[in-house]
């Protein structure tokens, strides 16, 4: 039976990352363009007798309001945020002994747990010694695209794993460490020692040879409507990625806007190219 619920208006927020790009003016817009060729043969004349399908593309234009430096850098392939002064928060996960399997540690709110074999998930081999372990642990936390791990960046030396937050201030003291083994210890609960950068900038190559699959990413597209935590009505692009574009007036009356279009690319496992819904 129709309902008029069904009916549904309203803006949405923008994720790329699981990082919320903030603002947008004048809409976010999502294109789905399905290329076909149209079978004819001779006795039909022009008539169709069927119709296949050669290609299916999908784009969000999401115009950002909100033109941060921290923005600039997600949207411009190859673009650097270089910041002057400050310090990043650091932090130190320690290997006292080489944990038993089952053992875990908690990083940023991720429960990671060491196995003897066949790591998945959010799992990690347990190494031949303490410093091949801690090793294991750095290489599975950098190569994580966790929204809550990316943001920092993990070296192995020796038997620990020091922490370090991607980006200079305090931010980065709000990055939690927990551990519930002996095996394992973690120097606090928080990073420490971040301090605000005096000044920043964005230096933007060329791009020349990008491969934008490489970069591309989640793009979610969730309704304001509704809480973060109900995504039955999300749009998401698993593989999006931006070539970047600007569009700066600096006028009186208009707001200098980042004009960013995100394409969308097949997952070359599932085929899947974008999906709606939880």
């Amino acid at each position: 039976m129709s309902d008029t619920k069904n009916v549904k208006l309203g803006v949405c927020k923008v994720f790329y990352d699981g990082v919320d790009l903030g603002y947008t003016q004048g809409g976010v817009d999502v294109t789905v363009k399905t290329e076909t060729h149209k079978v004819n043969v001779d006795q039909f004349g022009k008539t169709t007798i069927n119709e296949v399908i050669l290609s299916r593309d999908v784009t969000a234009k999401t115009p950002l309001a909100e033109t941060t430096l921290e923005n600039l850098v997600k949207i411009m392939p190859g673009a650097v945020l270089t910041e002057v002064g400050g310090s990043a928060a650091t932090g130190t996960i320690t290997i006292a002994t080489n944990p038993s399997d089952g053992d875990t540690v908690t990083v940023n709110g991720v429960a990671v747990t060491f196995k003897t074999a066949s790591p998945t998930g959010n799992q990690v081999l347990i190494g031949a010694s303490a410093s091949a372990t801690a090793t294991n642990l750095a290489a599975f936390l950098n190569a994580s695209s966790l929204a809550g791990l990316s943001v920092a960046t993990y070296t192995a030396n020796a038997s620990a794993v020091t922490v370090t937050y991607d980006v200079k201030g305090t931010a980065g003291n709000n990055f939690t460490l927990a551990s519930g083994q002996a095996s394992v210890t973690v120097s606090g609960a928080k990073l420490t020692g971040g301090t605000a950068s005096t000044s920043e900038k964005v230096d933007v190559p060329t791009g020349i040879g990008t491969n934008l699959l490489e970069t591309a990413k989640e793009l979610r597209l969730h309704p304001k409507a509704l809480p973060d935590s109900d995504k039955s009505e999300d749009f998401v692009i698993p593989l999006a990625a931006t070539p970047g574009a600007l569009n700066f007036s600096y006028q009186l009356e208009k707001e200098r806007i980042f004009e960013v279009e995100f394409n969308g690319y097949p997952d070359p496992n599932t085929e899947k190219l974008f999906y709606v819904g939880a």
